[in-house]
């Protein structure tokens, strides 16, 4: 993440590391940039994580906001997401082999998302985020649009609900080895069988747990309404939230399990 830094001259920098912990905590905690910047300053486990020293200035609101910009600008999330799961899945916490794939959507409120004009005159409501926002997508694009973006291509089975059911979708699974487990959904005049039925609730006890994970950003972050305008920031801001999640779960794996040897090699 070289590039973020402008320039070789000046105040010298805060370490990246810190600034990404920092961001990491405000999710953690459900803290705007503010609440955290007074956190770093009293808190001081929260200078530990960041690795701040007791006597070394704290990055005020500003700078942490600069400094997620600059990760929506020079697009960094999903190398920061990838190096997060590629640590878990050293350490076994996150497996390769036999994995499952649940794929779902959930709305979410977009931070501006009424009719009203500002003092200028021009709407409030952000423009891109349709009738709400959809973790990363506008509200009025359709689940099964995504679909083809949310496949990882190593899974053995792909589980979801049945927005996502189509010919096409069965088509492309059986294409790729992947097991359909996609529930089912009936049209006028073909409704359900009850082999399908039956198929759906079977298939329902393991989607579901794809849903937990809403349940963590809205409840615990605090996510349930965006925090900021636009597709982009709000994409690595959610990117960010699941580095936390994701962070958190595998804590709490290693606290249960430990942390496992290397495999031997040679």
């Amino acid at each position: 993440m070289k590039e973020i830094y402008a320039s070789e001259t000046g105040r010298p920098s805060y370490p990246l590391l810190t600034l990404l912990r920092g961001l990491l905590l405000g999710i953690w905690y459900k803290l705007s940039d503010e609440e955290l910047a007074s956190s770093l300053a009293r808190d001081l486990l929260f200078r530990r994580f960041c690795r701040l020293e007791l006597s070394a200035d704290i990055p005020d609101a500003t700078t942490l906001g600069r400094f997620r910009q600059q990760l929506v600008e020079h697009d960094l999330w999903e190398k920061l997401l990838g190096e997060v799961n590629q640590q878990l899945e050293d350490q076994q916490v996150i497996m390769t082999q036999g994995r499952v794939n649940i794929i779902d959507a959930t709305p979410v409120e977009a931070v501006q998302s009424g009719p009203g004009k500002g003092v200028d005159g021009n709407p409030t409501k952000d423009a891109e985020a349709g009738w709400h926002v959809k973790q990363v997508t506008p509200g009025n694009v359709h689940d099964s649009r995504e679909r083809d973006t949310l496949l990882l291509g190593d899974e053995s089975p792909l589980y979801a609900d049945a927005a996502y059911s189509s010919a096409e979708t069965q088509e492309k699974l059986a294409r790729f080895g992947i097991d359909d487990r996609v529930q089912r959904k009936g049209y006028r005049n073909h409704p359900l069988s009850v082999p399908d039925h039956q198929r759906n609730k079977e298939i329902a006890v393991t989607r579901s747990g794809g849903e937990r994970p809403f349940a963590t950003y809205k409840r615990l972050y605090g996510l349930a309404r965006t925090r900021f305008v636009g597709l982009d920031k709000n994409l690595t801001f959610y990117g960010l939230a699941a580095m936390a999640s994701n962070i958190r779960k595998g804590a709490k794996f290693l606290t249960l399990y430990g942390i496992r040897e290397p495999a031997a090699t040679g």
